[in-house]
């Protein structure tokens, strides 16, 4: 794929900048190990916050359960990633996820959500989390159906409600059930406004929706956790309506890295091991059916990234990227990709919300 350089607004090179997208990434990125099972204090006793080198994983099976277990963790207890060992002696300098005593208004406000809108949805679905605000790529129109792949405690879905209105539907797929009951409970704090959301228990790579429901779908950094990305964008696919698009937000590796980066456990708990590269992450969009694909780098970010797992270079391969696609009218359209590196959105971070017509 080309990359492209273009002109752009300098990285804001401020500390919770920097704390609000590795918080939100690395934390949602609650993957595939064996120690985050355990106590901290037995991690502690185990030496992980030694600089023990995590063990290799490769099995996707005991990936997909782990998440289970840490995010319904999350969900229940808010418990740092950090404490329980993810990222061995040196501590990220840019808090990922470390920082239990963060603000989760502040960070997602740094994450490119607005006051207002955080001020509007129920309490307890802002936890931080997150890359990015998919709000500001999705385009919701009044009356659309919007499918949020790995939907936590709702956050983007409760944001998305009041664009499409209740002739819309917002429908959240997690496959987390801790998650799902906060999603749920959220939900119900006002059924008048969020009466058009719901939540299902699912994977997304086996989504529980019908063929061509969806004119959007948005997701939130929980794609690069998927051992099966060529599944998820085939259920993608299926779900949309011809001419529906994707809006997501995500991490990617732009350069190969090292095949024991991963399978390193704690890179992939960083929401890093887990990308995909941008050439291949097109393959796949373009093999599932999906043209007018566009990969763009969030400006600045291999910077934020380099403070999640310090000391191990992983900056040098991996990202933070909007991706958007449509699915064709006409099945079997030539599909087109942009790819481009190293960019800023300025159209696109904190971007206030217009009001729906």
């Amino acid at each position: 794929s080309p990359i492209s350089r273009h002109p752009s607004r300098g990285l804001m090179a401020s500390t919770p900048w920097q704390s609000a997208f590795s918080f939100g990434a690395a934390f949602l990125a609650g993957v595939g190990t064996t120690y985050l099972l355990t106590a901290p204090s037995a991690l502690k006793k185990r030496g992980l916050r030694s600089g023990v080198r995590a063990k290799a994983v490769s099995d996707p099976e005991e990936v997909k359960q782990a998440i289970r277990s840490v995010y319904g963790s999350v969900a229940k207890t808010g418990s740092s990633l950090y404490d329980e060992g993810t990222h061995g002696a040196q501590q990220p300098s840019a808090s990922c996820c470390g920082e239990s005593s963060a603000d989760p208004m502040a960070l997602a406000i740094q994450l490119g959500y607005t006051k207002e809108e955080l001020d509007g949805v129920p309490k307890g679905s802002n936890m931080g989390l997150g890359c990015g605000n998919t709000r500001t790529i999705a385009n919701y129109k009044p009356g659309e159906v919007v499918v949020d792949l790995g939907s936590g405690g709702g956050l983007d879905a409760f944001i998305a409600a009041p664009f499409v209105t209740a002739k819309g539907r917002v429908i959240g797929v997690d496959m987390t059930p801790d998650m799902m009951h906060k999603a749920r409970a959220n939900r119900k704090t006002d059924l008048s406004k969020y009466g058009c959301c719901e939540f299902r228990l699912g994977e997304i790579e086996h989504l529980p929706i019908g063929d061509h429901t969806a004119d959007v779908i948005i997701s939130n950094c929980v794609i690069n956790l998927s051992t099966e990305k060529q599944s998820v964008f085939n259920e993608a696919y299926r779900v949309l309506k011809p001419g529906g698009r994707l809006a997501i937000s995500d991490m990617v590796m732009h350069t190969e890295m090292p095949d024991a980066m991963k399978t390193d456990k704690r890179l992939i708990c960083g929401c890093m091991g887990g990308c995909e590269h941008v050439d291949k992450l097109t393959e796949i969009m373009k093999n599932a059916g999906f043209t007018d694909i566009k990969i763009t780098e969030k400006k600045g970010f291999r910077q934020i990234v380099a403070g999640w797992a310090p000391g191990t270079g992983i900056e040098k391969y991996v990202t933070s990227a909007w991706i958007t696609a449509t699915k064709p009218v006409t099945p079997g359209a030539e599909s087109t990709a942009k790819v481009s590196m190293d960019t800023a959105t300025p159209d696109l971070d904190n971007a206030a919300p217009k009001k729906s017509g």
